[in-house]
């Protein structure tokens, strides 16, 4: 019985760590949505205006992509500890595993890249029309219509 109540708290600790990670990376989207609406509506005389508005358009750039790459470092550590879940769950008696063990060493290698993470649907189709939005602006500036 003992072994039961201890697998079940370690599940609660592993699902509290999914979570965590699960919320953080909602977070960083709501950031990333509030700090571009802001940019843009604080910049728009700047963008429009003369052709600093290209250099404040590669900022804005260069902005949302770091906030892209912690989005997707979040969701790989979901990923992880999706997989740490799975295991103590499938070898509930430990025998292969250290119990309560949140160094999950075999499951990193499991997971692709924070890079590859990057491009998985759920990342990439929030980020990108951003970014293209941004990259139009930039041509739009160059060619002289903005």
């Amino acid at each position: 019985m003992k072994e039961l109540h201890d697998l079940h708290k370690e599940l609660e600790l592993i699902q509290s760590v999914i979570s965590r990670m699960a919320n953080n990376s909602f977070l960083v989207k709501g950031w990333t949505m509030t700090l571009m609406s802001a940019l843009i509506a604080f910049g728009k005389d700047s963008i429009l205006a003369n052709i600093n508005g290209i250099y404040y358009l590669i900022m804005m750039i260069s902005i949302l992509v770091p906030f892209w790459w912690l989005d997707a470092y979040y969701l790989k550590q979901e990923r992880i500890f999706r997989k740490v879940y799975d295991r103590a769950v499938n070898d509930p008696e430990a025998k292969n595993r250290m119990p309560f063990d949140l160094n999950p060493k075999e499951e990193i290698n499991a997971i692709q890249s924070v890079w590859k993470t990057m491009w998985t649907g759920a990342v990439r189709w929030f980020y990108i029309p951003f970014i293209l939005l941004l990259v139009v602006g930039i041509l739009l500036k160059i060619i002289g219509l903005l």
